[in-house]
């Protein structure tokens, strides 16, 4: 479309908006003006009908009625009337077709669309109605006026457009006559006549556009000339880039091929990783299932590992990962697979393969494993619990599989076996082992957990000074059970952080309750590692005071040397909160971890607790019983208690007392003991009396 018409056009249009807005408008202020003299009419009518009428309504007389309603219709335009009193109609007359039809008052013009407006007036007198008329005006007479109107309009329309069409085209051909020009000028540049001038009259746009062209024509065709000049160099330029990509090109492909090796593997020991692992799995499955053949699929879950990484640092730990990696790689065949699950846990798979077969792999990997690793002048020893599940016997996807070697392998750990294979006795096991976590979530919430309470007995008064809480679970079917059956599940479940506070909270109120009876004792409650690794562990204990009176100085938290270990300055930090609420921190079994002494002197700790293990053997042996008296030693001379745990005889209780140990507990003063009985054993005890207790 040419610019001459487009002008034309555009004014046109332009032209042709502002008419049909002016005639629209006019139509609809046509249109309703009739519309609200009809409304006006009928409602008049109406109002002025019912007044004529309200005297033979209030009569009942009918006569007077009917004759009403024959001189109404009478009027030019009314169709009907109709009287209704409160019992119904009393007179009515007009079309009959239109007193046929349902009344429906009308309130618009649009809505008369059968072309009668139908209107209603009430007969009221002193605020009673006693009953309206019904009024039908014809609206054809409006209608005819206002489609001649639009007649009239559309007629004008036309004309004016004509004639705004006719001018636009002049006024288009008087704008564009200069733009010919300007076209054949633009052919000459586009064929490569660079440089084309055009001659100029006059100073308006036109003229001034003319101008514009002839300097860009100019300015076009030194830039040609620059262009080809550096065109020249662009090719040169181009050669060497070409080359650049191409190197770049195998980089990239090396790079990607560096990043999908990562993706699927172990950034550690550079063995595939759980990803990769599944997928060979699921591939195994599908060749098996085709085959008619049987592969297996290994557990393994280092042991003896985490006192090397807690003690040692990561760094050590990382490096015998390593070492693990490269054995059990060394082990297997070229079709099989060795994959880091997370941590210090592996699978294996070993395809094509027999049940003999596999033992003699697990035994061959077994002594790859328990072979010393040597590390920084040490020899470190570590060992392996393997699950082994068999497809198909054992399942027929990967994730029954690879649960039921998870199974397994943690059959074989609690039983302290080097392998074990699926069986129903390792289902039974694992059924029991889920149902158990299942019933321990519950247990925290429906007060299952109790505690029982071993005395602490103070040397210089021979007297209780304390407790220890022990906490045991007290199962709806399965009785009483001890830690050491659920402490793990705690810990690998998440529970840990509701299962401390829990005790916490059991402690604090029973602790309570002695002190109202005058029982002034301490309570020692244990916390493992992911307590003292929770940064909001400290915030948890104070709001666990708030319920209850009793005196921060009066709770003592016991804490071994390996969570410390784990991040000792997370340790340190937690350690000094707690310590600030007034609470006292003790080390649990010290002597069995390998905390270091500058960590040790930066602790708030007011105690340590020598491990039982060197107290029970210290008659007997001479190195525990120098272990024994160095750590007594070394508590003094740091400032802090020192209390022996596991005193079971009265050799070992003369022995500690005559090296200066501070307080002790044990089978030789006392078990661990539920509430109930503590109080019996405060009145019989020769050991139950003093000042911290008032006998009851």
């Amino acid at each position: 479309m040419s610019f001459r018409l487009k002008t034309m056009l555009g004014i046109t249009l332009i032209q042709a908006l502002l008419l049909f807005t002016l005639i629209w408008n006019g139509a609809h202020i046509l249109t309703s003006s009739h519309e609200e003299a009809l409304l006006k009419h009928a409602s008049t009518a109406t109002r002025l009908f019912a007044s004529v009428t309200q005297d033979a309504v209030l009569a009942t007389d009918l006569g007077s009625l009917e004759n009403a309603i024959a001189q109404t219709l009478l009027n030019p335009g009314i169709v009907y009337a109709r009287v209704a009193g409160k019992e119904g109609i009393l007179a009515e007359g007009g079309d009959p077709m239109a007193l046929a039809k349902p009344f429906k008052a009308d309130h618009s013009y649009q809505g008369a669309s059968d072309g009668i407006f139908d209107a209603s007036a009430d007969i009221i007198v002193a605020t009673e109605k006693y009953g309206h008329v019904e009024v039908g005006f014809s609206i054809g007479k409006i209608k005819d006026t206002i489609t001649s109107a639009q007649n009239e309009t559309m007629v004008f329309s036309i004309s004016a457009m004509a004639a705004v069409a006719l001018l636009s085209y002049l006024f288009a051909m008087y704008l564009t006559r200069r733009l010919d020009t300007l076209k054949a000028a633009s052919q000459c540049i586009a064929e490569g006549a660079l440089g084309h001038q055009i001659p100029v009259n006059g100073t308006d746009e036109l003229a001034q556009t003319a101008a514009a062209f002839n300097e860009m024509s100019h300015k076009l065709r030194l830039l040609d000339i620059e262009h080809r000049r550096a065109e020249n160099e662009i090719k040169q330029l181009n050669t060497e880039l070409e080359a650049r990509v191409t190197l770049r090109t195998h980089q990239l492909a090396s790079a990607n091929k560096a990043l999908e090796h990562l993706a699927l593997h172990d950034a550690l020991t550079k063995l595939p990783n759980r990803t990769l692992f599944h997928d060979r799995v699921e591939q195994a499955i599908l060749i098996a299932r085709r085959e008619k053949k049987s592969f297996a699929l290994l557990s393994l879950d280092l042991d003896k590992f985490k006192p090397i990484n807690d003690t040692l640092g990561h760094h050590t730990g990382d490096l015998v990962l390593q070492e693990v990696a490269i054995r059990m790689g060394n082990c297997l065949r070229q079709s099989d697979t060795v994959a880091r699950m997370g941590g210090d846990e592996f699978s294996i798979l070993l395809l094509n393969i027999t049940t003999d077969d596999v033992m003699v792999i697990v035994n061959k990997i077994i002594r790859a494993i328990i072979k010393p690793i040597a590390m920084n002048d040490k020899k470190l020893a570590i060992g392996a619990s393997i699950g082994i599940a068999m497809f198909p016997a054992h399942g027929d996807d990967l994730v029954a599989l690879m649960c039921r070697a998870d199974s397994a392998m943690y059959a074989a750990k609690r039983a302290q076996n080097v392998y074990t294979f699926y069986n129903e006795e390792v289902e039974k096991e694992s059924g029991e082992r889920l149902a158990l976590q299942q019933d321990l979530r519950r247990a925290i919430d429906t007060d299952q957990l109790i505690l029982h309470y071993q005395p602490k007995i103070d040397f210089g008064s021979q007297r209780v000074i304390g407790v220890e809480a022990l906490v045991r679970w007290q199962h709806p079917q399965r009785g009483l059970i001890y830690p050491d059956a659920f402490i793990t599940i705690v810990e690998k479940n998440g529970l840990m952080k509701a299962f401390t506070l829990k005790v916490l909270e059991i402690a604090l109120r029973q602790c309570e309750l002695w002190h109202e009876t005058h029982i002034n004792l301490s309570m020692a409650i244990n916390i493992s590692a992911i307590n003292l690794q929770d940064p909001v562990f400290p915030d948890s204990v104070a709001e666990i005071l708030k319920k209850f009176n009793v005196a921060p100085t009066h709770i003592e938290l016991e804490i071994t040397e390996t969570a410390i270990m784990t991040d000792p300055l997370r340790a340190i930090e937690n350690i000094t909160k707690l310590s600030a609420m007034g609470l006292q921190v003790s080390i649990d079994d010290f002597g069995t971890g390998y905390s270091s002494m500058a960590y040790l002197q930066k602790l708030l700790v007011a105690k340590i607790k020598i491990d039982k293990s060197f107290v029970m053997e210290m008659d007997k042996n001479k190195n525990d019983n120098v272990i024994v008296r160095s750590t007594i030693d070394l508590g003094h001379n740091l400032g802090l208690k020192v209390i022996a745990e596991g005193v079971e005889s009265q050799e070992s209780w003369d022995r500690l007392k005559e090296m200066g140990c501070d307080s002790a507990q044990g089978y030789f003063m006392s078990r661990p003991i539920p509430a109930d009985q503590f109080m019996q054993w405060i009145n019989e005890s020769p050991f139950g009396s003093g000042e911290n207790v008032t006998k009851t």
